[in-house]
């Protein structure tokens, strides 16, 4: 029994430190140059080759948004809480194993709209003191093409056949982003908890 919770304990370490890597592998990307780097290159390999199993899934891509890499890190977290449950006498039953997936896919759902708020959030806050963007080529302009679609569709929802400004458009999907994820983080944790309950 020793012997199985030493070999859990190990694997939840390792995947823990590869979910860092491939962490660190993704904030890389966002600095022009540093995925090029020797470190870069090695944590390339070591990571796009999982990375690379959730860039097949089109549906994970919104716009110039890619949110394969939040979802790839989700299911390593999922498998260290999995293996370090086991490692500390948790028992392996199937009700478990599908608590969690329930609890994982929730949370993939709340890391993307997370994401998105805290976009809107930022954009809310830079128009406070830029405006619109004066510049087609401003880094503003290019979040706003991206959020545009998703943030008018939204706001589309909620004032139906009325003409939405930018600014209105921002504020009512930004609340009501919030509010869905809420909403599925709380029917996610019930429907974990009464899964987990099963008798299997």
């Amino acid at each position: 029994m020793m012997n199985t919770n030493f070999i859990f304990s190990v694997l939840a370490s390792v995947i823990s430190i590869y979910t860092i890597l491939c962490f660190i592998r993704v904030m890389l990307t966002w600095f022009p140059g540093a995925e090029y780097s020797k470190f870069g290159q090695v944590l390339s390999q070591m990571c796009d080759p999982y990375l690379g199993l959730f860039r097949r899934f089109r549906f994970l891509r919104f716009s110039s948004f890619d949110f394969t890499p939040a979802i790839a890190l989700c299911v390593l977290m999922a498998a260290q809480t999995l293996f370090s449950s086991l490692s500390m006498g948790g028992s392996f039953r199937f009700s478990t194993l599908l608590a969690m997936l329930v609890m994982l896919i929730g949370n993939i759902f709340t890391s993307v709209l997370g994401f998105i708020a805290l976009i809107i959030v930022i954009r809310l806050i830079a128009y406070l003191f830029v405006g619109d963007g004066n510049s087609s080529y401003s880094i503003w302009s290019v979040v706003d093409r991206s959020i545009s679609p998703l943030i008018f569709r939204i706001a589309g929802l909620v004032f139906r056949n009325q003409p939405i400004s930018f600014v209105k458009a921002l504020v009512t999907s930004l609340i009501t982003v919030v509010l869905f994820s809420f909403l599925i983080s709380y029917c996610i944790r019930i429907l974990g908890n009464l899964i987990s309950m099963l008798p299997f």
